[in-house]
């Protein structure tokens, strides 16, 4: 006579076989079913398919960690300057008095008319952004290099690391370029697009 527990173990070895198999040659899609009162495992209706796996691309964005302001010092102390990944846009963070920042370089084809430096009747493209401590981004138009290193060629900022010198923090994405922003205020720059809040 078999014992109980020489049941239970067949039924184990057995329905360990039936997975081994179906795992090996086919996928089997369907919800699983219990045995039948005589140990054997009980048919079920699902289709099974022989076509390959679907193949999934997975893209990842780098964490954001922090830079090291001291990297990126200028000359001047309170001075700050990095560039973007491309180069195309310069950028500083001045804190030695009035605590702005700004970039400057390759803006968006559409960046908006703005009263011209010099002349401020007249509206001209603007060829800047700027953001102060105490109030929102805003386009402008600037007469000569502010924001960029004259010194020699700035740091570039990777992708994912944050330069924070208080009250500032920028950042670049790799989809929507620098954004540098206060608790409150910022801009959002890239070749292709922009937006001040």
């Amino acid at each position: 006579m078999i014992s109980r527990r020489e049941t239970l173990s067949v039924t184990v070895l057995t329905a360990c076989a039936a997975l081994l198999t179906a795992a090996c040659s086919n996928t089997v899609e369907g919800e699983a079913t219990a045995a039948g009162t005589s140990g054997a495992p009980t048919p079920s209706s699902a289709s099974t398919s022989t076509s390959a796996p679907a193949t999934t691309t997975t893209t990842t964005t780098p964490a954001v960690s922090p830079a090291d302001p001291d990297e990126y010092a200028g000359n001047a102390e309170g001075v700050y300057y990095f560039a973007s990944v491309s180069g195309g846009l310069g950028c500083a963070i001045l804190v030695h008095t009035t605590p702005l920042v700004g970039c400057q370089g390759d803006l968006p084809p559409d960046a908006p008319q703005v009263p011209g430096n010099g002349a401020s009747q007249a509206l001209v493209p603007a060829n800047a952004l700027m953001l102060e401590a105490d109030g929102p981004g805003e386009w402008v138009s600037i007469g000569d290099i502010a924001f960029m290193d004259l010194g020699g060629a700035p740091k570039t900022l990777p992708y994912g690391r944050t330069l924070t010198v208080e009250p500032f923090t920028c950042v670049i994405d790799e989809a929507t370029g620098i954004t540098c922003k206060t608790d409150e205020h910022g801009f959002t720059v890239s070749d292709t697009d922009g937006e001040v809040w």
